[in-house]
């Protein structure tokens, strides 16, 4: 007998369904059972339907998210555009550290294949992990908005560091598919790996090989220059609420 271990989400989704099971078990098994009434019976599966789309949405989005993060890591940058950003959505955009805003597909996709050139410094790589996700989906269930934190890291072949700081990131749901609309990472600290963040004098620059954005940043400053002030993370966005 095989023995299926489920994941969170998978028994938060068994728990959900569980009371209209045992309403369905009880007027199957028991003669004197009165079955639901019509009205209340459709309401209660509703609500059921509901949440168990709830939960899909939400894997949906953590596995869109995980995704990018893996295409980026790996160096798949001709994917990420068309996998994993919307298509049909305006106000698509990308923003991380000093880069600047880069606004429309054409301008992300330019920026994705500016990438192109990093794979040829040895030993290049980049990995921007997002964990302790904070996601709220809209009501229509159409477009999600949602926060995360990115311990990262990159490397060449002469000099490691740390990239450290929130990930501020928008989905929509195109075609019943979820898909990136705007992305915003903006590093706490960005310093080499012998340096401590809080004596690194500079915290460099993602500028590059990067192709002119179409704004400047909007929200991040070198840590060299932050650490001086107090309350430091009053710019940055609240949790986002229900909408």
């Amino acid at each position: 007998m095989r023995t299926y271990r489920l994941n969170p989400v998978s028994r938060a989704v068994v728990r959900a369904a569980l009371p209209a099971v045992a309403v369905l078990l009880c007027a199957c098994s028991s003669p004197n059972a009165s079955p639901p009434a019509g009205a209340a019976h459709d309401a209660e599966m509703q609500a059921l339907l509901a949440r168990v789309q709830y939960l899909e949405d939400m894997i949906a989005i953590e596995k869109l998210q995980s995704k990018y993060v893996h295409l980026l890591f790996t160096q798949r940058f001709s994917r990420i555009v068309d996998e994993c950003f919307a298509r049909k959505t305006p106000d698509v955009s990308v923003e991380f550290s000093d880069s600047g805003v880069y606004k429309g597909i054409d301008s992300v996709r330019r920026l994705y294949a500016a990438f192109e050139k990093a794979r040829e410094i040895p030993g290049w790589f980049i990995m921007h992990m997002t964990v302790n996700p904070y996601i709220e989906i809209a009501r229509d269930g159409q477009s999600a908005r949602s926060h995360w934190l990115s311990p990262g890291a990159s490397g060449r072949d002469a000099s490691a560091s740390w990239i450290w700081g929130p990930y501020y990131i928008d989905y929509v749901k195109e075609d019943g598919e979820w898909r990136i609309q705007r992305t915003n990472f903006a590093p706490l600290f960005r310093n080499r790996y012998e340096e401590s963040w809080a004596k690194a004098k500079d915290h460099g620059t993602v500028r590059g090989f990067l192709p002119e954005p179409d704004a400047p940043p909007t929200l991040y400053r070198p840590y060299n220059e932050l650490k001086k002030e107090k309350d430091i993370f009053r710019n940055h966005p609240d949790l986002p609420e229900p909408y």
